[in-house]
């Protein structure tokens, strides 16, 4: 096989995300340690899928089959992982197992406000940083790699509110981009536009010495004990910081995570009676199956189809 060039290398790496890249790099570390190799065979696989069976679930599954099935591509070989005995075995686990994911439990705009209330054993710049990343990342129904990644030149003021520019997404890999719309709110202490315009002045955003409109510095950072600013959240920074905050105002963290925020607000928009396709143009969900799956904790009887005609 000739070498390939630099620029063939590059765009080949750019095919995939960098948490993809690492996810596979973790399954095929995980798989290599069982016994398996590259190239590896339709029975090996089959048996790696049955013994990992006992731990993991069938979505986990699924993806580390991907990554041994891309690991042959990147040398040429043909992958065993399209093979009648990979595939049969996978979907003999998922009827064995079955495939319900455990989903994050969604959050309501009361308990969104209640968080967002300073607390006294917080400084000023965390309280105002949680309050800003909380309502902005709930009003937008942003996953939450997209709340970590936004920066300053992403960031519109219009006289309704907040235009949020969202350059790439996990459905959006081809950075098309689109913009999402977040109004203001009628209480000035719950606004996600008021908050964070606070939390903007507060690192010297809306001052001529700090970052200005079109700086690539995150909206979002750290901040040490000492009240020092550091460098940008991270993905995994947003759930916790969602649990630490519901720990301190005396309220159970369990089944919260930064998913909740995006799950809260499909579920409280459906329950308001706002139409799937206003949802989908906020959350940026490709179907109507996607987002029905994100709509939880309603009981049979909320927004029932029989209602209105009883």
């Amino acid at each position: 096989m000739a070498r390939r060039s630099h620029d063939v290398i590059r765009y080949l790496r750019n095919s995939l995300s960098v948490h993809t890249l690492q996810a596979y790099a973790s399954d095929l570390d995980r798989f290599k340690r069982s016994g398996g190799r590259i190239p590896a065979t339709a029975e090996q696989v089959a048996r790696y899928l049955a013994h990992a069976a006992e731990e993991l679930k069938p979505s986990t599954l699924a993806r580390q089959i991907a990554a041994i099935s891309y690991a042959h591509e990147q040398q040429g070989l043909q992958s065993p992982t399209k093979s009648a005995l990979v595939r049969r075995t996978l979907r003999g686990i998922r009827r064995t197992k079955g495939v319900a994911q455990k989903q994050a439990t969604p959050i309501t705009p009361e308990l969104v406000r209640r968080v967002v209330k300073p607390l006294r054993c917080l400084s000023e710049a965390q309280n105002r940083r949680d309050a800003a990343l909380f309502l902005i990342a709930f009003a937008g129904g942003f996953r939450r790699s997209e709340i970590a990644s936004l920066c300053f030149k992403d960031l519109s003021f219009t006289k309704q509110g907040l235009l949020v520019r969202l350059r790439s997404s996990k459905t959006d890999q081809y950075r098309r981009g689109r913009d999402v719309a977040i109004p203001k709110a009628p209480r000035g202490q719950q606004c996600p536009v008021r908050a964070l315009r606070l939390w903007l002045t507060t690192v010297g955003a809306m001052s001529e010495d700090g970052p200005g409109p079109g700086s690539d510095t995150p909206v979002f950072c750290g901040i040490d004990k000492h009240g020092n600013l550091r460098g940008g959240l991270n993905s995994a920074s947003v759930g916790w910081l969602l649990r630490k905050r519901l720990a301190l105002h005396g309220l159970s963290p369990e089944g919260f995570t930064a998913h909740s925020l995006r799950a809260g607000l499909v579920t409280s928009a459906a329950k308001a009676g706002v139409p799937v396709w206003a949802i989908q143009r906020q959350t940026g969900h490709r179907s109507e199956s996607t987002v029905h799956r994100y709509i939880r904790g309603l009981s049979a009887f909320d927004c029932n189809a029989a209602s209105a005609l009883l």
